[in-house]
């Protein structure tokens, strides 16, 4: 059976799941024919409103002998690599006929997109205009806009966001908006700390509702005290920016607060800088592995001594112990 285009784009959106996505061949196929382009946004969409009206599709479609349902929740958790085992083959067409023929099941012209990622896991994402995002683990993206130009993240994430004359994209984090029109940085936020790092290009960051923004280039990096409104910015490396997708988690001078809540995402166990060293700056390298071994990579490196508190791993000044 000859494969069809419409199948080629599934496959490659299937395969955004995988953390060895091959961009490369992705975006060369993309670029090869306008229609590969056309028929990738199709399956998009197809997804999202599958996602926004599993429950009525669930009931619409008979059951298979021998094989489950398989539909996305709400929030885009289902398995993956299971996404598409319903309509395989000459059933996919009838797939779509149903979620676009149906007008109570038509999703609104403008579909928000969820992305979330559990501990240790990660997401590759392309959206339509080219832009790639790494979404790193125990992480949620919203995407909005008719040019899926408006993204709100909570958690971190790897943007490499082509330049577009006339686009500017804006992404909400950590309480702060971030405006870019083509450039390669790294987002890492928690409930008290976020940090901005610039690889390529530059991008303009400004806490939400206020009108003052600072120009954040390559090669800086600015770390913001969302408690006290204060940035701070330094020297980074632009190689290093990211460097979390090959297993590596690089810090330079960051707040202890914001490298513990980084690591709990690898670590499969909330990790927490007390009081007494959570301003303390941190730079160094941590090999992610398994997970299991960061915090105690952390304590050796800085002299610190661990406890367990409420549930989660408590880094402490006075050595090991």
């Amino acid at each position: 059976m000859t494969e069809t285009i419409i199948d080629q784009a599934i496959a490659w959106h299937r395969a955004q799941d995988d953390a060895d996505f091959d961009w490369d061949g992705f975006t060369l196929w993309l670029e090869a024919d306008p229609a590969h382009r056309a028929a990738f946004d199709e399956i998009a969409l197809l997804d999202a409103r599958i996602v926004a009206h599993r429950p009525a599709l669930a009931a619409l479609l008979p059951p298979v002998e021998g094989a489950p349902v398989v539909l996305l929740s709400a929030e885009n958790q289902a398995v993956p690599r299971r996404r598409w085992t319903r309509w395989a083959g000459g059933g996919i067409a009838a797939a779509m006929a149903l979620a676009i023929a149906i007008p109570a099941l038509r999703s609104p012209a403008l579909p928000v997109l969820e992305y979330r990622t559990g501990t240790g896991q990660s997401r590759a994402i392309a959206l339509k205009d080219g832009s790639r995002i790494a979404l790193a683990a125990s992480s949620h993206l919203r995407v909005e806009g008719e040019g899926q130009d408006r993204l709100t993240l909570e958690g971190s994430a790897t943007f490499d966001i082509p330049h577009r004359p006339g686009r500017t994209m804006m992404i909400r984090a950590g309480g702060q908006e971030i405006s870019d029109i083509g450039t390669r940085f790294d987002i890492l936020a928690d409930a008290r700390t976020m940090r901005i790092a610039v690889a390529e290009g530059a991008v303009a960051v400004r806490p939400t509702g206020k009108s003052e923004a600072v120009r954040l280039s390559a090669g800086r990096q600015m770390v913001i005290d969302r408690a006290a409104h204060q940035g701070e910015i330094s020297a980074v490396t632009p190689n290093a920016i990211g460097s979390w997708q090959q297993g590596r988690l690089v810090y330079e001078g960051v707040p202890l607060s914001l490298v513990a809540s980084d690591i709990s995402r690898y670590a499969g166990t909330p990790v927490r800088a007390g009081a007494d060293v959570a301003d303390r700056h941190f730079s160094g390298v941590l090999i992610v592995g398994d997970g299991s071994g960061l915090v105690g990579e952390v304590a050796q490196l800085m002299g610190l001594r661990t406890s367990y508190q409420g549930g989660a791993v408590l880094l402490r000044a006075g050595g090991t112990g």
